[in-house]
């Protein structure tokens, strides 16, 4: 990867596919990777946590149907897989040890640590909308992105 890679966890990758507050500075992202001048990434973990969020913004009524949105993401990650403008993080089980020290460390949740251990797979930006996590990140020395 060169220039600007940029780490999304769940909660600035659903602003891709949910209009929310956040939306326009994700969409300019991945505007600017359609164009090659930047890598977005995320861990297969995220899928599965955005289709969960789907689902529930449906069960609310949020949204008429969550798989919609959960198609989009699938069909937009593998167009930008083939311009080689996203790098799919897979679970393994170094990353998820990683990840168990991180929830030690700072006390957080796997899934944010998973996050975060992930991010250190060759990104120099993690972008989250979550200020907790945003914290444990920058503890980590990373530069993060905050969405507010």
């Amino acid at each position: 990867m060169s220039g600007r890679s940029v780490y999304l966890d769940t909660s600035a990758l659903i602003k891709r596919y949910v209009i929310e507050p956040g939306t326009d500075v994700v969409d300019s992202l991945y505007e600017e990777a359609h164009k090659g001048y930047a890598t977005i990434g995320f861990s297969i973990w995220n899928i599965g946590e955005a289709s969960v969020v789907f689902d529930k913004y449906a069960r609310m009524g949020l949204l008429e149907d969550g798989r919609k949105p959960l198609e989009k993401l699938l069909g937009e990650s593998r167009l930008l897989l083939s311009l080689e403008s996203l790098k799919l993080i897979d679970i393994t089980q170094d990353l998820l040890m990683e990840s168990i020290k991180l929830v030690f460390k700072h006390h957080i949740y796997i899934a944010d640590s998973l996050q975060i251990a992930s991010a250190r797979k060759g990104f120099n930006h993690f972008m989250t909308a979550d200020k907790k996590l945003a914290e444990k990140a920058e503890d980590e020395g990373m530069t993060v992105i905050l969405i507010d």
